[in-house]
């Protein structure tokens, strides 16, 4: 079976909802501030970089001090931590590998354009560059054992960062133009591309192995799949030493005119070679998209690519603010499956007092309402059970029809309620209301038995006809089977798996809609008989 959840220390499976700090924080005080921002988020991990120049700074000589104290800074405030190793490859640029690698380019060799001159990415045809960059990542891994392997700190790695290279389609060195001209990798001898035109190429003399698989997508493939075997080393070489999940995280081709080296990085793993890298990097648990696109269609689209049996989805990368990001990642939990989500850039959320910036309001409350209900994501993914709601762009209302009940959600920030039911009047700050959009996600844990967590929206359950019943209309307009259909509401939240109910609502507050205002979770009890039963 393949992966399907992170886990715990326990073995016990873990829902990621966090933050990454920006690039050059690990090390400085700007962690502090990162994991502050991580626990305004609401969230329970961290993800922070660890730099191949710093684990090396000379030649076989190795220092563990970066890592040692990011995994105790970390543990110290209860927090999981991703570590993301920048090492041949960050944004397809060496930027983090050691001087000795930079400053011997004759060995260490960089990508050749289709103009011959050199580009600012190393080549993965390069064996000398993968077998330095490999044993650094092995000596990480073998501390991360030792000093990691029973807290479990560390949920996982993320091994190298957008890998690829721009401004080519392919590296054109004697190494890589001798690699395109030998013959096709058995794994991808079934492996086709869709609209790769090869069927125009029949009869064609003197084309390579590459193009006559691949089509106008060959040069893609050709350092798709090198990218993938060099990842796939250092996978193998990690697991050796400590087998923890492993993943890569990808500059999404869902760009522009979706060219490569033109409109994200040749190489990466983006949707139309996913099944190129996977047969080349088998033993990586995850290949992960990082979404900074805001356009739903096109959010979904991505999602969907990356949404697989054989890699289920983990978004490593996403904006940290923003009201469509904040509707955009429900959406990833609720309808994607995600297995889990965090956004780049913690650092940047929080003011110069430590408060929350006002435009990264929006994706803090989602994160909230994402961590709060973890343990039901977790034990209901893929069951039909989840169902997100997110306001879209002149929505004023969403309907969802599940087995037993009409649901119909009514959005705040265009269905204002102004009774006082519709206040959180458990809180000074609740009774300020803030017009927030709509988004949340409806659980069903039972026939009759719901639990919905969000902000900004009004829920109303209709109790469905059965359908033998011969007069249904005096139901369906029973305010007994709609507004008070039920037997119990709760406020609360999860400690572990266990539901603690913090209060029960009752009178004006359910008597007209069970709500959410900003990024509670309610319990709904809803009660299965509407009194017409015996008529």
């Amino acid at each position: 079976m393949g992966f399907t959840f992170f886990q715990d220390e326990n073995g016990k499976d873990f829902f990621p909802v966090g933050l990454q700090a920006h690039n050059s924080s690990t090390g400085t005080e700007l962690i502090g501030k990162a994991i502050q921002a991580v626990k305004a988020y609401g969230g329970n991990c961290l993800e922070a970089p660890v730099y191949w120049y710093r684990l090396e700074p000379e030649k076989d000589v190795y220092e563990m001090e970066l890592v040692k104290d990011l995994i105790d800074e970390t543990r110290a405030v209860g927090l999981k931590l991703i570590i993301l190793w920048f090492g041949m490859s960050k944004n397809g640029h060496p930027n983090y590998v050691p001087e000795y690698v930079k400053m011997n380019p004759g060995t260490y060799r960089l990508v050749i354009g289709p103009d011959g001159g050199t580009l600012p990415a190393l080549s993965p045809h390069c064996e000398e560059t993968l077998e330095r960059d490999k044993k650094a990542f092995q000596k990480l891994m073998e501390f991360l054992k030792v000093y990691d392997e029973k807290e479990r700190t560390v949920l996982a790695v993320q091994i190298e960062n957008e890998m690829g290279c721009a401004g080519t389609d392919r590296d054109y060195s004697k190494e890589a133009e001798r690699d395109y001209w030998e013959p096709l990798p058995e794994a991808l001898k079934n492996v086709h591309l869709e609209d790769d035109g090869r069927e125009l190429l029949k009869g064609k003399e003197r084309i390579s192995p590459w193009k006559k698989q691949f089509g106008r997508y060959a040069h893609e493939a050709f350092l798709a799949w090198y990218h993938a075997v060099y990842v796939e080393q250092l996978a193998k070489a990690g697991k050796a030493v400590f087998p923890i999940p492993l993943y890569t995280n990808v500059m999404v081709g869902a760009n522009g005119f979706e060219e490569a080296g033109i409109c994200y990085n040749a190489g990466a793993a983006v949707g139309r070679v996913l099944d190129i890298w996977k047969a080349g990097a088998p033993s990586m648990d995850l290949i992960c998209p990082d979404i900074y696109n805001e356009n739903r269609r096109e959010f979904l689209r991505i999602c969907g690519r990356y949404n697989r049996p054989d890699n289920p989805l983990f978004i490593p990368e996403s904006p940290i603010g923003g009201q469509a990001n904040a509707m955009n990642a429900i959406l990833a939990v609720g309808e994607m499956d995600a297995v889990g989500i965090c956004c780049f850039g913690a650092e940047s959320a929080l003011d110069e007092k430590g408060d929350l910036n006002e435009d990264c309001r929006d994706m803090a409350l989602t994160m909230r309402t994402l961590a709060a209900v973890t343990p039901l994501l977790m034990r209901y993914r893929k069951t039909g059970k989840i169902h997100a709601i997110a306001e879209d762009e002149f929505e004023t209302s969403h309907y969802l029809k599940l087995e037993n009940y009409h649901v119909v959600v009514h959005y705040l920030h265009s269905h204002p309620m102004n009774l006082g039911y519709m206040q959180d009047v458990g809180s000074e700050k609740g009774k300020k209301k803030r017009e927030v959009r709509g988004r949340g996600l409806l659980i069903q844990t039972g026939e009759h038995e719901f639990f919905l967590a969000g902000a900004g929206i009004t829920l109303d359950f209709i109790k469905r006809p059965d359908p033998a019943a011969e007069n249904s209309y005096p139901q369906l307009t029973s305010r007994y089977a709609g507004k008070l259909n039920f037997l119990s509401v709760e406020e609360g939240h999860f400690e572990g798996d266990i539901w603690v109910r913090d209060r029960c609502r009752n009178g004006d507050e359910t008597n007209f809609s069970q709500y959410v205002l900003e990024g509670q979770v309610i319990r709904i009890r809803l009660n299965p008989y509407t009194g017409m039963e015996e008529r």
